[in-house]
């Protein structure tokens, strides 16, 4: 899987979360501190997302960060 993919797999998992705990793009943009037109872009897999942002992203769906990733390592695994 590549980088291209990467991202729109992370903006699909982000955009599937977010309407589970039916929030609007614009209410969601709010809670993590972003505009709403950047939320459709993280969505749609245009933008890379920096890691304060997908930290955010994870705290307003209140998930961690590995379950936007991908990364279901155990607790304490390195």
């Amino acid at each position: 899987m590549n980088a291209s993919d990467r991202q729109l797999e992370l903006g699909k998992r982000i955009a599937e979360l977010r309407h589970a705990e039916r929030l609007s793009v614009r209410r969601f943009a709010l809670i993590v501190g972003t505009g709403y037109s950047h939320v459709i872009k993280i969505e749609k897999g245009r933008v890379d997302v920096r890691y304060s942002l997908l930290c955010r992203i994870a705290d307003g769906l209140g998930v961690r960060v590995g379950e936007l990733t991908g990364d279901h390592r155990a607790e304490g695994e390195r």
